[in-house]
């Protein structure tokens, strides 16, 4: 585990510096988590797969080849990258439709192919990460009762991640194109997330720009 979180400490590091001079590179979350899952993907082993489970959910008729032709190449996986963007799965405490940016698994990890959709056991799962890039507002104001306001959506990355187990190690990256908190106004917002981010198990970083 130490070498799984060493890799993503230097992975984010790296993603944020080379955000920080050209912004322009990354245009929304998926960018960034997928620049950090290469990273960490260039200095960790490929993890093994233990077991693929492929469940046919397609209801297609008329003359088409036999799906087995396909899908048994998922059945012949032995390895795959050890960390995967837009993870989750039917055990997960917020159930398989919500995905979280980015995950680190152990070995033996099971996998369950159902039409197509990837999906993991919680019980593989050794690290995660969800990052947030908020485009365009200059503060980030504490707004805790408003569900459509920016606070609310990064407290709920981070409350979601607070949800998986204590063993599964958490972090939560806000990144911006402005300096959100550079009020002494914006203390309260930060103080906030931090709070919830305490309570949650969560470690919370941002990466924000200084003026030039």
């Amino acid at each position: 585990m130490t070498r799984t979180l060493k890799a993503l400490d230097l992975a984010i590091e790296a993603t944020a510096e080379s955000f920080l001079q050209n912004p322009a590179n990354y245009s929304d979350e998926r960018a960034l988590a997928e620049d950090v899952r290469q990273r960490m993907c260039a200095v960790l082993p490929p993890a093994s797969v233990g077991n693929v489970t492929v469940e046919e959910s397609s209801g297609a008729n008329g003359n088409i080849p036999d799906h087995e032709a396909y899908t048994s190449r998922y059945r012949e996986v032995t390895e795959i990258d050890r960390v995967q963007c837009e993870i989750g799965g039917a055990d997960f405490p917020f159930g398989a439709s919500e995905r979280l940016d980015l995950g680190v698994f152990a070995d033996d990890l099971r996998m369950t192919i159902t039409g197509g959709t990837q999906e993991f056991a919680l019980a593989d799962l050794a690290a995660a990460a969800e990052f947030k890039y908020v485009k365009n507002i200059n503060y980030l104001r504490y707004r805790p009762d408003d569900d459509a306001s920016k606070y609310r959506d990064i407290a709920t990355d981070i409350e979601r991640l607070g949800e998986l187990p204590n063993e599964v190690y958490r972090r939560c990256v806000v990144f911006g194109n402005y300096d959100l908190l550079r009020r002494n106004a914006d203390t309260a917002a930060e103080e906030g997330l931090r709070e919830i981010a305490e309570q949650c198990d969560v470690d919370l970083q941002f990466v924000l720009p200084s003026p030039r």
